[in-house]
Order: structure tokens, then sequence, then C-alpha cells
């Protein structure tokens, strides 16, 4: 992967103020806090289409498939965005059983891609830079 540039941190810096944002911060907040639904059948029951909690939902979602897609294209630095994670693993994992059944309802195979996308690809960084990177810092660290 490339070295993170000065514009990298830039749109890193962006994307943090826009998760600090009140919509963000209320629907992040409300999605770890309130959010109940195994799988799609229940979220529409839960948090049917026109609701806000279903807006909360996408509130969240949108910002990873923003993120998702500034990473694809290579617009923003992979290792720097999930260096710092911004948290799509939690998000995914309640996520990832309702995003099927969504797509089918509203026939829109490529809604949220971008999310599914980017939850597997931080997985895989996860496993493949991150602790093979902490392992090196923890051997290299003195013990006290």
């Amino acid at each position: 992967m490339a070295k993170p540039t000065r514009a990298d941190a830039e749109l890193m810096l962006q994307l943090g103020g826009l998760l600090q944002s009140a919509e963000q911060s209320d629907a992040r907040r409300w999605f770890f806090k309130e959010f109940k639904a195994k799988d799609f059948a229940e979220f529409d029951k839960n948090y049917p289409q026109g609701s806000d909690e279903r807006w909360k939902v996408s509130t969240v979602l949108g910002f990873f498939e923003t993120a998702g897609v500034l990473v694809w294209h290579g617009l923003l630095n992979a290792d720097l965005f999930f260096d710092l994670s911004f948290g799509i693993e939690p998000v995914y994992q309640k996520i990832a059983p309702i995003i099927p059944g969504w797509q089918k309802q509203a026939k829109a195979p490529a809604l949220w891609e971008n999310v599914q996308w980017l939850a597997e690809r931080a997985e895989t960084w996860n496993k493949t830079v991150w602790k093979p990177k902490m392992k090196a810092v923890k051997k290299s660290r003195p013990r006290r």
C-alpha cells in the first residue's frame, strides 16, 4: 500500500468531523444502544420504511458507504483508514444479517455494497496488517 499523504490525512480529519456531527452522533448512539434486529424481517417490522429509526440506521451506514467508496477508488489510503477504524466492525456485526433482505426489498443489489466490502476488507486488514504490526511493537518494547 502506498504511503499516506497529507491529502489522506486531511480527508481522514474531514471524515472524523463528519462522524462527530450531531446527526451522526445521534444515529450512532441510538444504533449501539437501541438497535435490535436479528434478521431483515425483524428489522423491517421494528424499523419500517420512513421511520426515524431506519433513517438512523441509514445515517450510520451512509458514513461507511462513503468511506468504502473513497477507499475502494484509492482516494483514501486504506492503511490509514483501517488503523483508525471508525468502528466498522461492531456496526457490520449487527447489520450484516439485515443487508441481503434490505437489498432484496429495495430491489437494489448494490445497496450498502461498499459497507460490506469495507467491513470484509477491515477484517482482512486486521489479520494481515494490524496484528503483525502490534506483535512487532510488543516485541520491541522493553519490559518493566
